[in-house]
């Protein structure tokens, strides 16, 4: 083989948790209230320009935002429930195409290494469509999935997330 050895592939790793890790899968879930999401629509360009010009706004008014994302048109982000009227003000001041959904929930779904778990984020996302609820944002870190639904939403989906993806036995 002219003094070369030929490879052969390597064989799958069967790697075992130490003491110390936390147990691979789904850990737990948890729900946190008091969010309302904003959708903003339209803005014309140029576009990164409007959008400075909305954030601008928003800091000027002394609001923090959460879950800030870029759309095609526009942007969306969550502030806190108790903010909901200050940013209607705020965003209707600059005549924007905006929507204001209160009471919202983030439903957040820890995992260790979620991401190196095949198809872990697939299976959430499944059960979330499955149990029928509306989940209007969704986003994954290396450890937790976070999703924003309704109140009701955020506790059939717990639930359905415990129940199925867990072997949670919940009480109903």
């Amino acid at each position: 083989m002219d003094g070369q050895q030929k490879s052969r592939p390597a064989a799958p790793l069967d790697v075992a948790e130490t003491a110390f890790e936390k147990r691979r899968g789904i850990s737990s879930v948890e729900t946190r209230p008091g969010f309302a999401q904003v959708h903003i629509a339209n803005l014309g360009e140029p576009l990164i320009e409007r959008r400075l010009d909305v954030l601008t706004a928003v800091a000027d008014a002394a609001i923090s935002l959460d879950f800030l994302k870029f759309t095609q048109t526009g942007i969306s982000f969550l502030v806190a429930d108790s903010f909901a009227s200050k940013i209607s003000q705020v965003l209707s001041s600059l005549k924007l195409d905006f929507t204001l959904e209160e009471r919202r929930h983030i439903l957040m779904v820890h995992a260790v290494n979620m991401r190196d778990e095949e198809g872990l984020i697939a299976r959430i996302v499944l059960e979330a469509i499955a149990s029928g609820v509306r989940v209007s944002h969704v986003s994954d870190m290396h450890d937790r999935m976070l999703m924003v639904v309704t109140e009701t939403d955020a506790l059939t989906l717990k639930t359905c997330i415990e129940e199925h993806l867990m072997g949670v036995a919940v009480a109903h």
